[in-house]
């Protein structure tokens, strides 16, 4: 996992004084890794046991290692520097390029900055819902599809939706609270997958969100968060690409984990949808056949 990665993800649990520390890391991370725990004490305005509290905080063993883990970092950022944006007439293996490297950091990243307990929280409540309902606008839509399809997949009803007037009537009742509710936006601050997550959450449904690493709303509003890298891109965003390839990553990861910790149902469950679907074809094919 990344420094700045743990950092987004523990801030809102960190003192001032380890924030103060976490600030002066991510804004001069080329001086910190040559530093002594004594030089960023006096650097940052705190004492060295402060930092070794960050340290730990950041689910590093100490200093030293949370050290070794920026050089890394940030030799595998200036590994895979590049220019995201697109321009007039660019040759295809510029854009070859380009989209490959930043599809192999947005998983990285992804990858990286994960914590364990989330994505056991999210296994266990998929494992006892009733029904799994997906929601996201727009590209994140694309999310809540794939999410749908692989657990109808493991036999539990599912819905995805963009729409908030078809799920608001879910989000009420006491059959909510035997729901999980999968709420998808890489920014977080969709109103309408905030206002979605919310009244599921008030009353009693499990709420997993999906959004980029950081504090944002939808998190707040949620019951279990997954979150991805912070996407890169361009100036002009002409497509979500960083942040689908990073949400996909998220929800295959979730998948197999179901996956391997149900792993006999879920492989009968797949061997009878395949054989069903085979069976269905054969007789599509002699229906065709019979009608030429």
């Amino acid at each position: 996992m990344t420094v700045q990665g743990n950092i987004e993800s523990a801030k809102a649990h960190l003192s001032s004084a380890e924030m103060r520390v976490a600030a002066y890391i991510l804004a001069h991370p080329d001086d910190v890794i040559s530093m002594s725990v004594h030089a960023l004490a006096e650097a940052a305005e705190t004492s060295p046991a402060t930092i070794s509290r960050l340290a730990r905080s950041l689910n590093f063993p100490g200093y030293r290692e949370l050290k070794l883990q920026l050089s890394s970092d940030q030799s595998r950022a200036l590994a895979a520097q590049t220019d995201d944006q697109i321009y007039p007439n660019e040759p295809i293996d510029s854009i070859k390029f380009k989209l490959l490297t930043n599809a192999k950091n947005s998983l990285e990243e992804t990858v990286d900055q994960m914590q364990e307990a989330p994505l056991q929280d999210a296994v266990a409540a998929l494992k006892n819902a009733s029904q799994v309902v997906c929601f996201g606008v727009g590209a994140s839509y694309l999310a809540a599809l794939d999410i749908s399809q692989k657990w109808a997949r493991l036999g539990i009803p599912t819905l995805a939706s963009s729409d908030v007037h078809e799920l608001l009537p879910l989000t009420s009742g006491e059959m909510a609270t035997k729901k999980v509710f999968w709420v998808v936006s890489n920014s977080g601050e969709t109103p309408e997958a905030v206002l979605v997550a919310s009244l599921a959450k008030e009353n009693g449904a499990t709420v997993i969100t999906m959004s980029r690493v950081g504090q944002n709303s939808l998190t707040k509003a949620g019951s279990i968060a997954l979150q991805t890298s912070q996407p890169r891109e361009g100036a002009i965003r002409f497509a979500a690409t960083q942040s689908l390839h990073a949400q996909f990553m998220m929800v295959d990861i979730v998948y197999y984990s179901y996956v391997s910790q149900n792993y006999e149902q879920a492989s009968r469950l797949v061997r009878d949808s395949r054989e069903q679907l085979d069976d269905y074809k054969q007789q599509l094919h002699h229906v065709l056949k019979k009608n030429d």
